[in-house]
């Protein structure tokens, strides 16, 4: 599940690898490299994306990092 929010930044969320109950993200840059991850699990879904949302506004939307 991806959810573009800026035109060079995607989240996606995807199961835990050490507890696939819960859910990590991963922000990707346009060409689809990896550029961050969440640094720990969430128990939702949800709550790894509005995490994942967050982040890429904080930290690409201004265009500062790539």
């Amino acid at each position: 599940m991806s959810i573009d929010l800026i035109a060079a930044h995607s989240v996606e969320v995807i199961p835990c690898a050490s507890d696939p109950r819960c859910f990590r993200w991963i922000i990707r840059a346009g060409g689809g490299a990896v550029v961050e991850h969440s640094p720990y699990a969430f128990v939702t879904q949800n709550g790894a994306r509005i995490s994942g949302e967050c982040w890429i506004r904080e930290h690409f939307a201004d265009g500062a990092r790539s």
